[in-house]
């Protein structure tokens, strides 16, 4: 079950993705880095891409179906979410791509929770697990919503005209301040909440190992130029979890 779990939310992922690209294909065809992309660039067309997401999506239900009904509507769920965004445009509505990528990013996190939740990982306590899962995933998303401000600072002026985000709506400055509060608001629940340091301590100190790095980074990137800043955001965050992972595992 745990495999079929992991290829089944993968594949959903995946299929985001796609659908990410192919709905942004314009704008991100006149992007200084984007428009290299396969399905921006024209080497995939749409309908290769479409038919691609039709493949994943599939298999990724199916495994879901048969691992369980919880878990199968869950996944039937998250790929309507973003079919509609993909086929409604909602990719021009204020954060709504920004919370849908950070939902993209800790849902792996979200279905190794079902999946305990419903007994699908033997020999571990599913009511301690789950919530060592969800306390990943409240990092996380956070995080990933602060990088995808971040991106959308970046891309300010291709998306004038072509869908409200939060830089075009309160202004560059603001919308930077905002992501990095964010950084600074989840950086403080990790380092001051004692939940956190009993949850994913361990006798190797691998937590606070990697909150001291994860939140070194999170400083130099603020300090950076917006695009290398927010690339190391990114690598703060997988730094950051790993440090909460390590630390379970080490327990």
């Amino acid at each position: 079950q745990l495999l079929a779990a992991s290829v089944s939310v993968y594949f959903s992922y995946g299929a985001g993705m796609v659908m990410n690209d192919l709905v942004d294909v314009d704008t991100d065809s006149m992007h200084g880095t984007k428009s290299s992309r396969a399905i921006a660039s024209g080497r995939i067309s749409k309908l290769a891409g479409w038919t691609y997401c039709g493949v994943l999506s599939i298999v990724s239900l199916v495994l879901g179906c048969n691992i369980g009904s919880q878990y199968g509507m869950w996944t039937l769920s998250n790929l309507g979410i973003m079919l509609g965004y993909a086929l409604f445009g909602l990719q021009k509505v204020l954060l709504v791509k920004n919370v849908l990528c950070g939902w993209l990013a800790i849902s792996p996190l979200i279905g190794a929770a079902l999946l305990a939740t419903s007994g699908g990982i033997v020999g571990l306590d599913s009511v301690a697990t789950t919530s060592k899962l969800m306390r990943l995933a409240a990092v996380g998303f956070p995080m990933h919503l602060s990088r995808e401000i971040l991106k959308d600072i970046e891309d300010v002026g291709i998306d004038r005209g072509n869908k409200s985000t939060l830089p075009l709506v309160v202004g560059e400055r603001i919308a930077h301040r905002i992501a990095y509060g964010i950084v600074g608001c989840v950086s403080s629940v990790m380092v001051l909440t004692p939940l956190y340091w009993g949850m994913f301590g361990s006798k190797y100190h691998i937590y606070p190992l990697g909150v001291a790095v994860g939140l070194s980074m999170c400083i130099r990137a603020s300090l950076l130029p917006l695009s290398e800043g927010q690339r190391l955001l990114k690598k703060s965050i997988y730094v950051l979890l790993a440090g909460m992972i390590g630390g379970l595992l080490a327990q």
